[in-house]
């Protein structure tokens, strides 16, 4: 997939019919996943291209309503191309920007994708000045280009939406964010060389500068992780938070991951992928080395018995 970035709004004109999957997309989850494939059973009908037309930075941070993203911008890009569409178009959102009227927006699209069959938004989507735009008015307008609106998604009676998998994520339901997603939350991060207290305790741990917004709730996880080149996932237990029992000073939050299966060996600098799947405890603090340990066997028992319910 090619990806064309617009930092000067400028788009390029492909020269087949195209047909648009318009909005911001904070997460690629199942709604936006639908929307997508919407353009492109349209895309395929029609004989186009396939088109994801998005925005960055991400419209709630220019307008003052700022939100923790669900997936950086590289991560974003990475799920949009898992879907096979055929361009990826990421326009830079800023204040002049925010103020093109809705109908202008529409004639901008149309300017430059000469050859625009059709759009596809969710139900949800709003564009233009003060949000003046939304699927209806799409249609209302007396244009050549086809308006496809997909409906919300549900999940257990609830609509799918970036909000509701920010709130499960900060609540420690990550399996729950995890079905409204449509893939595993993750993390990307590098690892640096920390002060060896998990091996001191016989429990080894990746420490891992992470790249995503604060969006967990502090605990520990069942996880799974990867390193940059490998295709294989790894198990592991992740404690997400400020560590307790042993920090100073001002708390810093930190990701901690103990391998079940791996002894680690100086990684300092490697890229790596963690996966959240369960929610274990939550971070607390123990008076005594002896207790922690304990309470780390405990964790790992709880978590492999959760790997074997997994799959």
């Amino acid at each position: 997939m090619e990806c064309v970035l617009t930092a000067k709004d400028d788009l390029v004109a492909i020269g087949q019919p195209v047909v648009l999957a318009l909005g911001a997309f904070d997460g690629i989850h199942i709604g936006h996943q639908a929307t997508i494939l919407l353009a492109k059973n349209e895309a395929q009908r029609m004989g186009a291209a396939t088109i994801v037309y998005s925005f960055w930075p991400h419209p709630s941070l220019v307008l003052n309503r700022p939100k923790q993203l669900i997936l950086t911008r590289s991560q974003k890009r990475t799920q949009i191309q898992l879907l096979g569409v055929d361009y990826f178009v990421e326009q830079c959102f800023n204040e002049i920007f925010s103020e093109i009227r809705a109908k202008d927006f529409v004639l901008l699209l149309e300017k430059k994708f000469p050859s625009l069959a059709a759009i596809a938004v969710g139900e949800n989507f709003r564009f233009g000045r003060a949000c003046e735009g939304d699927p209806f008015f799409l249609k209302t307008l007396n244009h050549d280009f086809a308006v496809k609106v997909q409906p919300f998604v549900l999940f257990e009676n609830q609509r799918v939406s970036s909000s509701n998998i920010r709130r499960c994520l900060s609540d420690g339901h990550v399996d729950r964010a995890n079905r409204m997603l449509g893939y595993p939350y993750y993390l990307l991060g590098t690892v640096y060389r920390g002060r060896g207290l998990g091996k001191k305790l016989g429990y080894p741990t990746l420490n891992i500068h992470f790249e995503n917004d604060l969006l967990l709730k502090f605990g520990v996880y069942l996880v799974r992780y990867r390193f940059d080149g490998e295709g294989e996932y790894r198990w592991g237990v992740a404690n997400f938070g400020v560590r307790p029992t042993f920090f100073e000073g001002v708390p810093e939050v930190t990701l901690e991951v103990h391998g079940l299966d791996l002894f680690f060996p100086n990684l300092t600098g490697e890229h790596v992928e963690v996966q959240f799947w369960s929610y274990i405890r939550e971070e607390k603090r123990f008076t005594s080395q002896a207790l922690l340990v304990e309470q780390i066997r405990h964790d790992i028992k709880v978590a492999k018995n959760r790997m074997d319910h997994l799959f």
